[in-house]
């Protein structure tokens, strides 16, 4: 029996083996993992920092009256009056008692009271208040200190500051070198000057500093050589490429060996980027084949041969490139580079091969995404489905914080369906409907399923124990919270910006701090700016659940003004007033006075031209460029301009994609697709940035209406301005106010392989070069917002 066991047992294990496996059940599909999103907080006064309705009522901040209208008259100079407000005994007992005391000191600095300012600062600072505001007081006690003439002192307070991670700037580090000027430490200025220079090479400040370096060469000590090749890479990776140029140039004749080379490639670059083209060339050419380095240099090379339209040398420098160094994140952009070279001059076949063998080479390099993408549509596109859902598949597990994941996965899921395997089609489409449910793929992997599977909107959603990760600290105390929510509730918004700021610096990120910094942008008119910034803090609006939300964080990711008129002037052309929302978020983020570089002015972003012709027919007479900043005149001509784009063509997204990208194109692109399916005609469209524009645009009208229409949500009042009364500046600085003016909407297109001209933006032809690559092998190159198209 034993010998029969030894005998049998290789035969046994693996049928039994195969036995238990037979009857096991099958391994997770990775396909079908949800995005790990944290737990949110259950309460919305954990979400952030913003005080709740409660108060914020005028009777909750009667004690704080003498303090804003204190600020008021400061801001306007007008000194005599705010001094007495700011000294109010009610004030100055209250938890806001020690910003009455910094303004109080400030204002007796304006005043000429450089004693009385000096006794203010001191008595605050030895109160040690927390956060900014112990920044701000030693700041005010070092200027009435300078004003004093005690030099001395002032340059104790700011070398205390200097040692200070979380008060130090440039600014401080000014302000010292100033002082120790004054009081005629030539070496101590040098130094301080010298730290500007180099350890905030970015900002205004440095350049100054180098100014005065100049005059106090014989008493700074040098750095080396070394710290001035750093601080021109600094520059050249800021994209400050003029700067960064005459940096290496002067640091140049120093070098030696490799980092001569680096200078000399860095030079030719900077050129590159100036479109300095055959100044480029000429300058690489050297490091061609001897440099370390030279597989970069290679790259500048043929895109500098590229630039100058030697397209043939091109195709040849670039395969040459990818088979001598086929590893080299350079072989990859120079794969992508020649990729897009395919598709402007018509050859989209082998366009999609280059894209193939790149995404083959470099599958999670930093251009694997577009590859995926661009390779995998044209195997849609030609109907080879099995090679789609391959491709697409890998990319979305490769890639799975990718603006791209919904694409892949959308499109995986149609191509299933192609080929009748419906089981992978409904879980592909219910994946894209759970991480991504409020966005544009999300709603259209709602109506697929609905349609096919016949399944309610509960029933959809996978798992929600699959896809959170542990809730993280969000809101960990913070020792000026009591601080912050006081001076949010009392409109104080900048110096409530300052204390948020110095908490960053002080206790590190916090969701908490970032969403209330939104709130604050989108209380004082900077619109974009938070929604940017709530978007990345709380990406979760994204998803199937993104609605259930509070109704504040989403009001600030989705803000809506001038509602009525919106609301008016849409039904008297029979267009969905949310779909016009949207629109305006996209073009002018509801800026009635923006202007783009294209002259196109407004909220729904006319230019002049346009706008004559459409007063014509509106009938509005005498009409002048200047009207169109009238948000009634805007919205009447935009929403009848929409309404006729809308009957001339046909559909939404082909009036949405005629809007952006004129209208001629519209008919050439329908032409050229007859009968092809709404969803497949907007991936198809062949400028990025229109298929970005239109997909934004209808996933965004749908959460405007359920946010709107349904959620509660409240329209911003109409604004002459910030809504706040200008308070102290979010620098070190605390004499100048920071004046701040809303962001204008800016549209970031991807990558573009064409660039579309606006139908109601100036007409400019389409680009024939693909756009210089500017970012280095690595960095991250996801399209904004392409893929989710929210």
């Amino acid at each position: 029996m034993a010998l029969t066991f030894i005998l049998t047992r290789p035969v046994i294990l693996p049928v039994l083996l195969g036995l238990l496996l037979q009857h096991a059940p099958p391994a997770p599909d990775p396909q079908s993992a949800p995005t790990a999103h944290a737990a949110l907080p259950g309460t919305l006064n954990e979400l952030w920092l913003v005080p709740p309705d409660s108060d914020r009522t005028v009777k909750s901040n009667v004690p704080y009256v003498p303090l804003v209208q204190g600020l008021g008259r400061y801001r306007a100079a007008d000194y005599s009056k705010a001094l007495p407000l700011f000294a109010t005994a009610a004030l100055t007992g209250s938890p806001l008692g020690d910003y009455a005391r910094y303004y109080l000191g400030m204002t007796e600095l304006r005043m000429g009271r450089t004693k009385d300012a000096r006794r203010t600062f001191e008595s605050l600072v030895q109160r040690k208040p927390t956060g900014y505001l112990a920044v701000a007081a030693a700041l005010g006690a070092a200027q009435a200190a300078e004003a004093d003439k005690d030099h001395a002192a002032a340059i104790r307070i700011y070398e205390r500051l200097a040692d200070d991670k979380a008060a130090l700037s440039d600014d401080v580090l000014s302000r010292l070198a100033r002082a120790a000027l004054a009081s005629g430490d030539r070496r101590k200025a040098a130094a301080a000057f010298t730290r500007v220079y180099y350890e905030f090479p970015l900002t205004p400040g440095a350049t100054a500093a180098g100014a005065q370096l100049t005059g106090l060469s014989a008493h700074a000590e040098s750095r080396g050589y070394k710290a001035d090749l750093g601080r021109a890479q600094i520059l050249y990776g800021a994209r400050r490429y003029a700067d960064s140029r005459a940096a290496f140039a002067d640091v140049r004749r120093h070098t030696s060996g490799d980092d001569r080379d680096l200078t000399d490639l860095r030079i030719a670059q900077a050129d590159f980027h100036l479109r300095r083209w055959a100044a480029a060339r000429d300058g690489l050419r050297p490091l061609l084949d001897r440099a370390k380095r030279r597989d970069e240099a290679r790259y500048f090379y043929l895109s500098a041969v590229r630039e100058l339209e030697d397209h043939a040398d091109f195709v040849r420098l670039a395969r040459a490139l990818v088979q001598e160094f086929p590893e080299s994140p350079w072989a990859e952009e120079a794969l992508n580079s020649l990729g897009t070279h395919y598709i402007l001059v018509g050859q989209d076949g082998q366009s999609a091969d280059v894209f193939g063998e790149l995404f083959r080479r470099f599958p999670f390099g930093a251009r694997a995404e577009r590859a995926a993408w661009k390779y995998g549509w044209w195997k849609y596109k030609t109907a080879d489905y099995a090679e789609t859902i391959r491709v697409f598949e890998q990319g979305s597990l490769n890639f799975p914080r990718s603006d791209y994941r919904p694409l892949f996965l959308y499109w995986a899921g149609r191509s299933h369906a192609r080929l009748g395997a419906a089981g992978p089609a409904e879980a592909r489409m219910r994946l894209v409907y759970t991480d991504y449910g409020n966005s544009y793929y999300g709603r259209l992997a709602e109506r697929t399923l609905r349609a096919r599977a016949g399944k309610r909107t509960d029933e959809l959603v996978l798992p929600a124990a699959a896809r959170t990760v542990p809730e993280p600290d969000t809101l960990a105390r913070l020792p000026n919270e009591r601080t912050i929510r006081l001076l949010l509730a009392n409109e104080l918004y900048d110096d409530a910006l300052n204390e948020l700021r110095h908490a960053q610096r002080a206790s590190g990120p916090s969701p908490a701090i970032d969403a209330t910094m939104a709130w604050v942008y989108s209380r004082q008119g900077e619109l974009r700016r938070g929604i940017n910034l709530m978007r990345r803090t709380y990406p979760q609006f994204l998803t199937a659940g993104g609605q259930d939300l509070p109704t504040e964080i989403l009001e600030v990711i989705f803000p809506l003004t001038y509602w009525d008129a919106i609301e008016r002037h849409s039904k008297t052309h029979g267009l969905d007033p949310y779909l016009v929302a949207a629109l305006i978020a996209q073009e002018s983020t509801f800026d009635p006075r923006i202007k783009s570089p294209a002259n196109a002015v407004g909220l729904m972003q006319i230019v002049p031209a346009t706008g004559r012709r459409l007063a014509q027919s509106a009938g509005i007479r005498n009409f002048t460029p200047a009207m169109l900043t009238d948000p009634e005149i805007n919205l009447r001509l935009g929403t009848l301009y929409f309404a006729r784009l809308s009957k001339q063509f046909g559909g939404t997204h082909y009036a949405l994609a005629s809007y952006n990208a004129g209208e001629n194109r519209i008919v050439r692109w329908k032409a050229e697709r007859p009968g092809i399916d709404e969803d497949e005609f907007i991936d198809d469209i062949p400028f990025p940035e229109t298929q970005n524009y239109v997909k934004r645009i209808l996933g965004t009208a749908e959460n405007y209406r359920m946010l709107y229409a349904r959620g509660g949500g409240r329209p911003l009042p109409v604004m002459g301005g910030p809504a706040a009364a200008k308070p102290a500046p979010a620098t070190a600085t605390p004499a100048a106010p920071t004046t701040r003016k809303p962001v204008p909407a800016t549209k970031k297109p991807v990558p573009a392989t064409k660039k579309p001209a606006p139908a109601t933006k100036k007409p400019a032809p389409a680009t024939k070069k693909p756009a210089p690559t500017t970012k280095k092998p690595g960095d991250s190159t996801r399209p904004k917002g392409t893929g989710s198209g929210e």
